[in-house]
């Protein structure tokens, strides 16, 4: 979008104040943001792994290397092997973001080049521990999250994610240089109508509205 080389970007992250800055540098525009769908980060184990929910405080401890072991959260004992998206991701920024609050990623995650590949990784690997949006998951189990040790455990669906119960809800964007015409604006005019949105929630995200 910057190097005005699309007209719409998609985002599964709010563009950062840097971002902005060479937009509005590059193209006297800070840019245009639209939400188009939403979606629960969802959090993947095998679906052998008798595990069912994991807290932030927890996750945190699992993606920094704190904790490297299922049995120091209740699990089995088998060290956890855990896989992440790679840094260009946006689905790695939010969660480095929102899980580790800003702290470095275990150098034993292996990093793979999309969701997909996170899901296949976890489905084959019963120690496994991956994350992605809900949309991905097949032949694996998805965590409910708790916000805190204290708080409920609550799974990713449609009414936890629109109402924000469950901790880890993110909107997904469309960022435009400009105010939308002519032939973009039919699109996103398209994408955020009953049947636009109908699609979105037919591949695993939910509407916005």
């Amino acid at each position: 979008l910057i190097n005005a080389t699309t007209d719409i970007c998609q985002a599964s992250r709010a563009m950062k104040p840097a971002e902005k800055e060479k937009l509005r540098e590059r193209h006297s525009t800070p840019g245009v943001e639209i939400s188009v769908a939403k979606d629960g980060l969802s959090i993947y184990v095998n679906a052998s792994n008798p595990i069912g929910e994991l807290s932030l405080e927890q996750l945190k401890g699992i993606y920094t290397g704190k904790i490297t072991n299922w049995k120091d959260v209740g699990g089995p004992d088998g060290k956890i092997v855990l896989y992440s998206r790679e840094n260009s991701s946006g689905t790695y920024v939010f969660f480095k973001e929102e899980v580790l609050g800003g702290a470095d990623y275990s150098p034993r995650a292996q990093t793979l080049p999309g969701t997909a590949a996170v899901v296949n990784s976890v489905s084959k690997e019963k120690l496994g521990i991956g994350y992605g949006g809900a949309a991905y998951a097949k032949n694996l189990k998805i965590l409910k999250v708790k916000k805190d040790a204290g708080a409920p455990a609550i799974a990713p669906t449609k009414d936890t994610v629109h109402d924000g119960t469950y901790p880890l809800s993110r909107p997904l964007y469309f960022y435009l240089r400009s105010k939308p015409s002519g032939n973009i604006d039919a699109f996103v005019t398209w994408v955020l109508s009953p049947e636009g949105q109908a699609l979105a929630e037919k591949v695993g995200y939910y509407p916005v509205k």
